[in-house]
């Protein structure tokens, strides 16, 4: 009873909020205070009597009703939605939503609390009539609901946002050049549609602005209008972007996704040249800026590129090549000849995938002009070596071909004047390299100017010394996954191009730039370095990824590590640590070994554990001195060696370092797996603490 009169009090309380707003012309801050908290509460009743709903079907099916169940959450679903009913009121009164729209939110919203509070009456009643009523008093209540929460998406995120996906894309219209870009359609209405629109629409027009087509725009809004033609810095709309963050009036708002500097200039190059929204763009030509920013508005045909068969792929293999995908999972493949030796029928192996081949190297391979013709089918390629071979102008006509060749290294070849020349007259590489080679400097230069493609053909008169950029910085830091890790590459230099390989191989300029996340599904070797014109590429920055196949939570270990640097969980954690050996995440010994057993639930195969270590010379912090591993089936048998690892120092280097010490037993088959760590012991005669137990830091044994 005491909670009936506080929810008849508070149901009261915010009724007379309501009345009182009625008498206002503008709505007290305390009301939409509260109106903000709709979107918060309305997932309660949606939840609650979608929920309700599932187990009084089921409850009917299985002829086991839950009364009391039922009762309790229809009183729950009724109290949220009538809080939600005005909620959603005081939140209405902002404004800024189209009124049709709104009205079926708001009235359909309103019955589906008052069928819910019906639901709820009926389910206290025990009459037969009562109960043979909450069926279909309940499928109405989820109709309404359904209806309610639709439109309310409407209002949300627009009208088509539940519809968006239901068919196939549209097709945008290819433009491949800059000169049939539609000023509003294809440039400026994509960057209001990315960033503006969603609050600026028929349905939801925030201020009373609605940027969905010429009329709206021109029209404005409740400031009146909101862009002067020919003068952006007197436009509410522009200056509105250019105003700090944190300001209640910046467009768009703290937290929503902001225009980018290039979207602004462009934004305001559309108004000072009189807000043209017919028509192409004139006199691009004579501006270097708008030429730049518009090719990013381009719209090319996207190539479909099937996966290449694993039979077609274990042939190109069987004759001689290296075949990888680019991108685990996805089609395209970089393709290597291994052999120095190589024939035309093992190079014709390729044509069954040369669909998906986007990199292709013949470097060091005595490839002959002859064997070239494949290059013509070749329609998806992108980089081609051919350094350090023989090959000849005649080549060109097969190479000149390749319509998306982006990079393409002739190094040490027979290539002339003439072939760069002939192949330049019809596709034109990002990078071709032609370091002695039989062309000219004067020729490599003039066709650079001519093509606007850079060519490299050795070191440029008056050399000076160059900085060297740093290496990338890869995110996120760790390198234990289960199922997938997802990677960004990133330079604090502007203008910098990261390449990767994910082969073994140091990136050079021919290696795959990084542009999209790389996702890595399986265990990997990540190189990476940065490439700029003008300066020293960065040194070789190598990250080992490795996929944890069975995840350690059955183990025992016989003797816990040290008291200062405790908890034998952190080594069965994926919790990796830093070089810091008091960040919290390392376990220590002293003095002794690590001597752990490991159960994997099951007999499971093996292929290779893995020990992270740290070792701190000044910190009397060694790596381990040998790596054990021991199998069984049974946790008390008898554990036989499968494999070991000895390790030997290589250097006295005082800076603390962390690697990964890796013992390898392909196919071990076994439950039990027993790891010794060997700890050194004693510090050794070169250390000046010699004679001292010594310490071993480990923080993570995995299987993989």
């Amino acid at each position: 009873m005491i909670n009936k009169k506080y929810f008849m009090l508070l149901c009261l309380l915010l009724s007379g909020l309501v009345v009182s707003a009625q008498d206002t012309e503008e709505a007290p801050r305390i009301l939409l205070f509260f109106g903000r908290f709709h979107p918060v509460l309305l997932h309660l009743p949606i939840g609650a009597l979608a929920l309700t709903f599932f187990i009084d079907i089921i409850g009917r099916v299985r002829k086991n009703y839950p009364e009391q169940i039922i009762t309790y959450a229809l009183g729950f679903s009724a109290v949220t939605a009538i809080l939600t009913c005005i909620l959603g009121y005081f939140l209405s009164l902002e404004g800024g939503y189209g009124q049709e729209v709104l009205d079926i939110h708001y009235y359909t919203g309103i019955l589906t609390a008052i069928l819910a509070s019906v639901l709820f009456f009926l389910s206290t009643k025990k009459t037969l009539a009562s109960k043979k009523a909450v069926l279909p008093v309940f499928i109405a209540t989820m109709i309404s609901l359904t209806v309610a929460g639709h439109y309310g998406s409407v209002l949300t995120h627009g009208e088509n946002f539940l519809t968006e996906y239901a068919g196939p894309p549209k097709k945008e219209r290819t433009i491949e050049v800059v000169d049939s870009l539609q000023v509003f359609n294809d440039v400026i209405y994509k960057i209001l549609d990315d960033k503006c629109i969603q609050c600026h629409n028929p349905t939801k027009t925030k201020g009373e602005l609605s940027l969905v087509s010429m009329d709206a725009i021109l029209k404005g809004g409740e400031s009146g209008e909101v862009i002067e033609a020919g003068n952006a810095h007197g436009s509410l709309l522009y200056k509105q972007l250019l105003l700090p963050i944190s300001d209640e009036d910046r467009m768009p708002p703290e937290g929503k996704p902001q225009l980018t500097k290039d979207e602004i200039w462009l934004l305001k190059h559309w108004i000072d040249s009189g807000l043209k929204f017919q028509g192409n763009y004139d006199n691009i030509a004579q501006n270097d800026t708008l030429s730049k920013l518009l090719n990013k508005y381009l719209v090319f045909d996207k190539v479909f590129i099937p996966k290449a068969s694993k039979a077609d792929i274990a042939e190109a293999t069987e004759a001689g090549f290296m075949v990888l995908e680019l991108v685990p999972g996805e089609p395209e493949l970089s393709v290597k000849a291994l052999n120095s030796d190589i024939t035309k029928g093992q190079v014709n192996k390729l044509s069954n995938i040369k669909e998906q081949i986007v990199e292709l190297d013949f470097s060091n391979v005595n490839i002959t002009d002859n064997m070239t013709s494949i290059f013509k089918k070749m329609k998806n390629l992108k980089m081609l070596r051919l350094d350090n071979s023989s090959i000849t102008d005649k080549a060109i006509k097969n190479i000149k071909a390749i319509k998306n060749l982006e990079v393409l290294n002739l190094f040490n070849t027979n290539i002339t004047d003439n072939g760069l020349k002939e192949l330049l007259a019809q596709i034109q590489p990002e990078d071709i390299y032609v370091w002695k080679t039989n062309v000219t400097k004067e020729m490599a230069m003039n066709l650079q100017k001519e093509h606007e493609v850079i060519i490299h053909s050795g070191l440029e008169e008056g050399f000076v010394e160059m900085s060297q950029l740093d290496v990338p910085t890869v995110t996120p830091e760790k390198t234990l996954f289960v199922d997938t890790v997802s990677l960004k590459i990133s330079s604090k230099f502007k203008n910098v191009t990261v390449r990767y390989t994910l082969n073994g191989d140091d990136p050079d300029s021919t290696s795959a730039i990084f542009k999209d996340p790389i996702i890595i599904d399986k265990t990997e070797i990540l190189k990476t370095r940065a490439f700029k014109k003008g300066w020293l590429t960065s040194e070789v920055l190598q990250k080992d990824y490795f996929k944890i196949n069975h995840r350690i939570t059955d183990y025992t270990i016989k003797e816990r590590p040290d008291n200062r640097y405790p908890d034998a969980g952190k080594l069965f954690d994926l919790q990796e640590a830093s070089s810091l050996f008091n960040d919290g995440k390392w376990t220590g010994y002293l003095g002794y070994d690590v001597n752990t057993t490991i159960d994997l639930g099951s007999v499971k195969k093996v292929d290779n554990i893995s020990i992270n270590c740290l070792e701190n010379i000044g910190s009397w912090i060694l790596f381990p001195t040998r790596l054990k591993v021991l199998a069984s089936n049974t946790k008390n048998g008898n554990f036989k060696p499968v494999g070991e690892l000895k390790i030997i120092r290589e250097d006295q280097d005082r800076e603390a370092k962390r690697k990964k010490f890796t013992v390898n037993i392909p196919n071990t088959e076994a439950q039990y797996f027993k790891v010794i760590v060997e700890n050194p012991k004693k510090l050794p005669k070169w250390h000046e603490a010699a004679g001292n137990d010594s310490w071993i830091f480990v923080d993570e044994i995995f299987v993989w």
